[in-house]
């Protein structure tokens, strides 16, 4: 099952998959391809459809692939593929969905054991630079060329973006992804009526990516009650546009369930041009952190499992108040990776934290074991 955002290429990576096995000799007649996202129809008449008009035969009788694209829009989908699933052992299915925890919840529940997942997020950097035609043979040298593309980067995380002009990113965004997530997908995956709040809390948390999430200051801001706003968040979470981090208390079980993050998913969704906020969305997007840490007045941006701290700062020079954060958190937890991204142009060490200019960081990704 293959799960992210809306245009990070769920749908052309089954095109892939379904070109590849072609290629290798599978018969086209024994593949198919149907997408919810289109129309709505039910698994048993569309396999019925299927075999009396194209495959001339039973399922059952041969080796078929299923591609079923956007399957979170068919109501109870996890019964029906798993009916199909045991009914046809032979049959491979591979499904898509924008709905990450309700797509995973139900399938825990009826597919335990027989589902695999494939998350596939927007571009990374790299893959943006793969894209441009952008060769980089020693990072070090060509580190104001790279500094110039992050900054592009930054509005391009979608293959279909990376051509466009600034204004015509905004209208792709606004109208493709946030659009349709907020008053399509949302609506009919989780049956709401106040679609109104989810936009509006949208909209709030990506003009702030990077924002303590308050509950109840939401609810008395925009006059709803806090399950509303508890259930607004989870739905924008579990579609993509957004990234809640919790904060670290000594282990990633014992994190805090309060004083959430909320983050952008990618640095292109936010809605604003504050480059504080654009670069530590990037890093958090890069590095796929699901923790900060907060204690007192010291916080430090991102907490990788593994032991690794990383504080974000937008400035090209570096003095020992910067450092002091992850300092502190060396202190109490024994931080055995601390990284200080920033935009300078040297990498070096302080304080057995590690100072690294924002594109090496997201190249080298230091903190990832070898």
């Amino acid at each position: 099952m293959v799960v992210g955002l809306r245009r990070v290429g769920k749908t052309t990576l089954m095109y892939q998959l379904i070109h590849h096995l072609i290629e290798n000799g599978v018969n086209p007649r024994n593949i198919l391809y149907f997408s919810f996202d289109s129309e709505v129809a039910d698994i048993t008449d569309i396999i019925k459809v299927y075999e009396e008009k194209v495959l001339k035969n039973k399922i059952r009788d041969v080796r078929v692939y299923l591609f079923l694209d956007e399957i979170q829009k068919l109501h109870g989908w996890e019964n029906k593929v798993k009916i199909l699933y045991d009914l046809y052992p032979g049959v491979k299915i591979i499904l898509s969905g924008s709905a990450s925890l309700h797509i995973m919840r139900g399938s825990s529940e009826s597919l335990a054991g027989r589902a695999k997942y494939h998350y596939l997020p927007p571009l990374s950097f790299r893959e943006y630079l793969n894209f441009k035609g952008v060769k980089i043979k020693d990072p070090e040298i060509q580190l104001r060329t790279l500094k110039i593309q992050m900054w592009s980067f930054m509005r391009r995380g979608f293959l279909e973006a990376i051509e466009m002009e600034d204004r015509e990113i905004e209208e792709y965004i606004q109208d493709m992804i946030l659009t349709r997530v907020i008053y399509r997908d949302i609506p009919q995956s989780f049956k709401l009526r106040d679609v109104e709040i989810v936009e509006i809390l949208a909209n709030h948390i990506l003009r702030n990516s990077g924002m303590i999430i308050n509950v109840g200051s939401l609810a008395s801001q925009f006059r709803r009650n806090r399950r509303t706003i508890t259930n607004a968040l989870s739905y924008l979470e579990m579609t993509y546009i957004i990234k809640m981090l919790r904060n670290f208390r000594g282990s990633y079980v014992a994190s805090s369930r309060k004083n959430k993050k909320g983050y952008a998913l990618h640095p292109s969704l936010c809605r604003t041009d504050n480059e504080d906020i654009l670069i530590e969305t990037l890093i958090r997007a890069e590095t796929q952190a699901r923790y900060y840490w907060r204690e007192g007045r010291r916080e430090v941006d991102f907490i990788i499992e593994g032991n690794t701290a990383v504080e974000v700062k937008n400035k090209e020079r570096i003095d020992r108040r910067d450092l002091e954060s992850l300092k502190s958190f060396s202190k109490k937890f024994g931080l055995e990776n601390g990284y200080l991204v920033y935009l300078g142009d040297e990498e070096y060490e302080a304080d057995k934290i590690k100072i690294v200019p924002a594109p090496l960081f997201i190249l080298k990704r230091p903190y990832e074991s070898p």
